[in-house]
């Protein structure tokens, strides 16, 4: 019976695509149903089997997003909230990418429960900019410039570099981002996200990019 339930998710998506239709966006390497028995980690960070293989081709923003929600449809409440919620939002900015304002704008109010407050702020700027909402997303980069920084941030951060050899995030976490959406406020999601609003974008510049 899942099986079948697989299979027909595959196929619903397959028979919706309006935008990055499956014959220019193909699917990662492991076969179409294949891609629904991947585990949550390896669907949302595996760049070779999950939605990020999709994403990364060039216009495939919304097949990337489409195939999140099959995964999220096929697993339902078997997914743990927190996954959900990064499923959700990473669906949001493919959405966003694609230039579907209300289809991302829907996914990421999805993930706002199972926010921190960093992050909770981090989605109303970034729906604020996908409103072109001035006012509501100075008000949320205020916020988020002026949280304050966690009790054990330093320590965390630390153990980060010592154990990955790399610079660490830097609090509050996605003001870099929402920064550039500002400095970009009348571009496209796209092109603010990666920072290219006074130049545009080269077919290698993809939102997956920069992505937290």
């Amino acid at each position: 019976m899942k099986s079948f339930m697989v299979v027909a998710a595959v196929l619903a998506m397959s028979a919706c695509e309006t935008v990055g239709e499956a014959g220019t966006c193909p699917l990662p390497e492991v076969a179409a149903a294949q891609f629904l028995g991947l585990s949550v980690a390896q669907f949302d960070h595996d760049s070779q089997a999950g939605w990020r293989a999709v994403a990364d081709q060039q216009g495939c923003e919304a097949r990337a997003a489409k195939m999140i929600g099959t995964y999220i449809a096929t697993h339902g409440d078997t997914i743990p909230s927190a996954h959900r919620a990064n499923l959700l939002w990473h669906q949001g900015q493919m959405w966003a990418a694609a230039g579907h304002t209300n289809k991302a704008i829907e996914s990421f109010l999805a993930t706002k429960p199972e926010g921190d407050e960093a992050q909770n702020l981090y989605a109303d700027a970034t729906i604020a900019f996908l409103r072109r909402d001035q006012q509501a997303f100075d008000h949320a980069r205020a916020a988020l410039a002026a949280l304050p920084k966690p009790k054990n941030w330093d320590k965390a951060v630390a153990d980060f570099e010592a154990r990955f050899k790399r610079p660490g995030p830097v609090w509050p976490m996605n003001l870099d981002v929402v920064d550039r959406l500002g400095a970009c406020f009348d571009s496209a999601y796209r092109q603010a996200y990666a920072g290219t609003c006074e130049a545009e974008a080269s077919p290698s510049t993809s939102a997956t990019a920069h992505r937290p």
